[in-house]
């Protein structure tokens, strides 16, 4: 008899303390409207996000916020509804689409095409928020034409959600400067030498 008793109350203890668990959030980077596309030629050579890098400290499912210079909080019921690194390829693409004509970015999904396009290579340096919902990010950029001059940048933005509600903030504050970084882009992808049809290198 004492057995069953045993499997009730443990069944019960279980019960209990899953009802009590705070449930998992999940969370998605969106895409950003372009206030003031650039101008660029129709006949502007495509450009192609070929290569992203993360800090290695965000690749992870959960929602990373820093606390200082050296220490960071992982939030385990604030999680990415899909890895980082793809969501963030995804949105940098979403946004130089809506920065540029729609049709000059290439999907980086899809298999490289032979026709000529810009490369494009971010590494991403820093990405992160804090405590009041502020997203720092840090990148480099390596931007290569088909013809012409390889060209190199780098940007530090700072975004911010508005008021702070916490985890939930963060994913809007870092895809707005996912968006700042797209402006950036944008502007070198159509400043870029060498990226017209009737460059010679």
């Amino acid at each position: 008899m004492k057995a069953p008793i045993f499997c009730a109350v443990a069944a019960a203890l279980l019960a209990a303390a899953c009802a009590s668990s705070p449930p998992v959030r999940y969370y998605v980077l969106t895409v950003v409207k372009a206030a003031n596309p650039q101008p660029a030629a129709a006949d502007m050579v495509p450009v192609r996000l070929d290569r992203l890098t993360l800090p290695t400290e965000l690749d992870r499912s959960e929602l990373v916020r820093r606390v200082d210079a050296t220490r960071v909080e992982l939030l385990e019921n604030d999680r990415w509804a899909a890895p980082l690194d793809d969501m963030v390829r995804r949105v940098l693409t979403g946004d130089l689409g809506a920065r540029l004509p729609a049709d000059r970015v290439a999907d980086p999904s899809e298999p490289a095409a032979s026709e000529r396009h810009q490369s494009l290579a971010v590494d991403l340096q820093q990405f992160d928020g804090d405590a009041t919902c502020a997203v720092t990010l840090r990148a480099v950029w390596v931007l290569k034409p088909p013809d012409g001059p390889v060209q190199r940048g780098g940007a530090e933005v700072r975004a911010s959600a508005g008021d702070c509600a916490g985890a939930a903030s963060l994913p809007v504050a870092m895809s707005q400067a996912l968006a700042q970084l797209s402006d950036r882009l944008a502007q070198a992808v159509v400043g870029a030498p060498g990226s017209g049809p009737e460059a010679t290198p």
